[in-house]
C-alpha cells in the first residue's frame, strides 16, 4: 500500500508557530524529513518511533542534493509510510516546494502542501515592523537575490520594488549592500527607513534600524549574520515599542544562554524542556553522523554477544540489516548488551529487548556487566562508530572475550554554527557536551570558553573534555538529559524541577 506526503511549512523559527494541521501531522508521520530551518523544538512533536531524516540545507553546506531528498519521500511512501517533508516557512515561497511534490506526484505519489507562515511575513511582525500602514503603506514587494547553485544570476526587479510601499528581502545578506544601492539607484529614496531582523521569532533575535543608505554599514558594524530579513519601507521607522531591548523569556532559567552540541534530532527532547524553563538555547552539533555501508556476511548472527553503546549503533546496524534484505532473525539467539535505556529503548522500537542494561549507564560499568554474566571465550559484535571509545573493545577483550568492531556510522567533527559563534560572542552561560568527539570538536573551535560552564553528560566525556583542555565544570549524578538540567539548574541558584 502506498503511503503519503505533506509538506509542511515550520513557520519562520519559533515552534509555537507551527499551524494547527502540521502539529497534527508531525504527531502522526512515520518519517519527517527535515533541514535546519525546521527548528528541533519541533521534533519534540513527533512520534517515538518515527524516522528523523536530517538534510542539513545550509548556505553553502547543502550535505545532500534535491534529487536525494526527493528519492528519500518517495522510497519511503511507497514502502507506505506517511511522510512529512518539514520546510522552514512557507513550503511554497523560496523553499522549493514545487519541485519536492512535482517529483512525488509524478512517481505516483499522493501529496498534499501544509501552509506555513513565512519568514516574510512572520519576522517583521514579531519584531514589531508593519508592512502595511494605512495612509502609508499598501503594497508590499517580496523578493531574495539569491537563485539557487547552478542557476544563471539575475537582477532583482529594482525598478518595479522602488514603486512599491515596503520591500521584503529574505535571504540577501551576503548582498545587503548590493541589494540597498540598487534600490537607490532606481529612485527609492535613500532616507527611507530600513530594518534588519536576525533569527526572527527565536530567543537569540536581533534586529537593527537604520536607512536604504546605511543600513548595510549598520549590519556590518553590529555583526549580524544569516539568516536575516531586510525590511524597507515607512513600518521600519515606527519606534519600538519593547524599548530597544528583547524581552527575557520566563522561568527559572530566564537570561541564560546555553549551547547544545548533540545533533539536533537527538537534541530535541532537551532543547524543548530547556526552552519551556525560560532559556535561550543555541542548537550548534558539533559532530554529524554519517551511517556507513558494513558487510554483514551471515543472515543470521553466530555471536554470543551483541553490544550496542548509542542509539547511532543501532540505527547503523539496522540499516544495514536492511539493506542486506535481512530481518530481526539476525539477532537470532544472540544476548542484547546496552549501555543505557534510551539506547535499549532504540532497540525496542525495533522489535529488539536488551537482556543486560548496568545500573550505571556508561561503558565501564557495561564490561563490568557483561564480565559477570559472560564466558572467556565467547563471541562479541560490537556495532559501533569509527571514533568509538576503545574502553569498551579493549575492556571485553582483557576479560578473554573475542571482540568484533562493525562500524556502521562515522563520526565527523564540524565547528560550531554561525549562531553558536555569534553567542559566544555575546556570551554563553553554558555548554553542553554529550560525547568525547563533540569535546573535542569543542576544542579545536577556538571559541573563547572563559567564564562558560561546560557540563558533561557523562565521566567518559569529562575525561575526553579534560584530555582536550576544556575544563570541565561538572558531571551530573544522572547521566542523560535530566541531571544535565539539573547542572543548569544549580548553576542558575533554581530549584530543581525537571519533571520526572
Amino acid at each position: 500500500m502506498t503511503g503519503r506526503v505533506w509538506l509542511v511549512g515550520a513557520g519562520p523559527g519559533d515552534a509555537g508557530l507551527i499551524t494547527v494541521r502540521g502539529q497534527a501531522l508531525l504527531g502522526r508521520a512515520d518519517v519527517v524529513v527535515y533541514d535546519r530551518l525546521a527548528g528541533a523544538e519541533l521534533l519534540t512533536l513527533t512520534k517515538s518511533d518515527a524516522e528523523l531524516i536530517d538534510v542539513f540545507k545550509a548556505p553553502g553546506q547543502h550535505t545532500v542534493g534535491q534529487d536525494w531528498i526527493h528519492e528519500v519521500l518517495i522510497e519511503r511512501a511507497r514502502a507506505g509510510k506517511e511522510v512529512v517533508r518539514l520546510k522552514g516557512g512557507d513550503p511554497f515561497i523560496y523553499g522549493r516546494g514545487w519541485e519536492e511534490i512535482e517529483a512525488c506526484c509524478l512517481a505516483g505519489i499522493p501529496c498534499e502542501v501544509v501552509p506555513g507562515v513565512s519568514s516574510a511575513t512572520g519576522v517583521p511582525a514579531a519584531a514589531g515592523i508593519p508592512l502595511t500602514l494605512r495612509g502609508q503603506a499598501s503594497t508590499v514587494s517580496i523578493v531574495t537575490p539569491s537563485v539557487g547553485k547552478g542557476l544563471p544570476a539575475r537582477d532583482l526587479p529594482y525598478d518595479a520594488m522602488a514603486k512599491l510601499d515596503t520591500a521584503v528581502v529574505l535571504m540577501g545578506g551576503a548582498k545587503l549592500e548590493e541589494v540597498t544601492k540598487g534600490l537607490i539607484a532606481a529612485g527609492r529614496d535613500s532616507a527611507t527607513p530600513a530594518a534588519v531582523v536576525q533569527e526572527g521569532t527565536l530567543p537569540g533575535e536581533r534586529q537593527v534600524r537604520g536607512t536604504l543608505a546605511s543600513i548595510a554599514g549598520v549590519v556590518l558594524d553590529a555583526g549580524l549574520r544569516a539568516p536575516m530579513v531586510l525590511i524597507v519601507g515607512p513600518g521600519a521607522g515606527l519606534p519600538r515599542l519593547d524599548g530597544n531591548t528583547p524581552a527575557l523569556g520566563f522561568g527559572p532559567l530566564a537570561g541564560c544562554r546555553v549551547v547544545v552540541t548533540r545533533p539536533s534530532f537527538a537534541s530535541r527532547q532537551v532543547i524543548s524542556k530547556l526552552r519551556g524553563l525560560g532559556a535561550e538555547v543555541i542548537d550548534s552539533p558539533l559532530i554529524r553522523i554519517e551511517y556507513l555501508e558494513a558487510q554483514i556476511s551471515v543472515p543470521r548472527s553466530d555471536h554470543d554477544w551483541m553490544v550496542f553503546t548509542s542509539l547511532h549503533g543501532v540505527e547503523g546496524l539496522i540499516r544495514q540489516i536492511e539493506r542486506q534484505g535481512l530481518d530481526a532473525r539476525f539477532f537470532g539467539a544472540t544476548r542484547i548488551a546496552a549501555v543505557g535505556p534510551k539506547t535499549a529503548a532504540g532497540l525496542k522500537g525495533v522489535g529488539i529487548r536488551a537482556d543486560l542494561i548496568p545500573e550505571e549507564h556508561r561503558a565501564r560499568a557495561l564490561v563490568e556487566a557483561i564480565g559477570v554474566e559472560a564466558s572467556s571465550g565467547e563471541r562479541v559484535l560490537f556495532p559501533c562508530g569509527t571514533l568509538a571509545v576503545d574502553e569498551v573493545s579493549h575492556g571485553l577483550t582483557r576479560l578473554g572475550l573475542e571482540v568484533e568492531t562493525l562500524h556502521v556510522y562515522d563520526t565527523l567533527l564540524q565547528p560550531p554554527s554561525d549562531a553558536a559563534l555569534d553567542a559566544f560572542r555575546r556570551g554563553v552561560d553554558a555548554v553542553l557536551l554529550y560525547s568525547p568527539s563533540a569535546a573535542t570538536s569543542l576544542a579545536s573551535s577556538g571559541v573563547d570558553l572563559e567564564g562558560v560552564q561546560i557540563f558533561c553528560v557523562g565521566p567518559t566525556t569529562a575525561d575526553a573534555a579534560r584530555s582536550a583542555g576544556v575544563p570541565v565544570s561538572g558531571v551530573p549524578e544522572i547521566y542523560g538529559d535530566e541531571g544535565m538540567i539539573e547542572s543548569l539548574l544549580a548553576m542558575a541558584g533554581a530549584p530543581g524541577v525537571v519533571d520526572r
